[in-house]
């Protein structure tokens, strides 16, 4: 009998290390996906524009919603950026602080001044969100949607083709001579 009290111990503890390991698993997936921890968004396309150009000003802006795809509401504070190639000098329309409920909609356009056209890169340029958490502030990335290049620029070989670029060499292509 005594070696079956230790055994029958010893079983017990596996069992409840085992389902406190499982149960942790589950806290860290569900805790991932609702957004209490890290900012959740979807970019989508807006209909009617995706951003403005003046090649006069070398302006160009880029136009899209970012949806709170979180479980909890989210405030954005301050959005974008600027990089040697690319100078944010506002954002129209709906301007932060954005307090976002669960699957709201916000409406965001950038307005950049393109200062090196030749340096605008092919790859992805992620537009930042800084949101407020209850600890402090988060930086978010978020992409926006794939863009038409300009199809008079001589950019685009064949226009028929739907080509689409990373937002800021579709943008510049309407302001940069390529």
């Amino acid at each position: 009998m005594a070696e079956t009290e230790p055994s029958k111990r010893r079983v017990r503890w596996i069992v409840v290390a085992a389902l406190v390991t499982v149960l942790a698993l589950v806290a860290v997936a569900v805790l991932a996906t609702s957004g209490l921890i890290n900012a959740r968004f979807q970019t989508i396309s807006l209909e009617g524009s995706s951003g403005s150009s003046d090649s006069a000003t070398r302006t160009v802006s880029i136009r899209f919603g970012v949806r709170n795809e979180a479980w909890t509401s989210i405030t954005i504070v301050d959005a974008g950026r600027s990089s040697s190639f690319m100078r944010l000098l506002r954002i129209e329309g709906t301007r932060p602080p954005i307090t976002l409920r669960p699957g709201d909609t916000a409406d965001l356009e950038f307005v950049y001044e393109v200062t090196d056209c030749n340096n605008i890169p092919g790859d992805k340029w992620p537009i930042p969100l800084q949101v407020e958490r209850p600890w402090g502030t988060q930086t978010v990335y978020v992409d926006p949607p794939l863009q038409d290049p300009d199809p008079f620029n001589g950019s685009v070989p064949d226009e028929d083709s739907g080509i689409t670029w990373e937002w800021q060499g579709a943008r510049a292509s309407y302001v940069c001579e390529w």
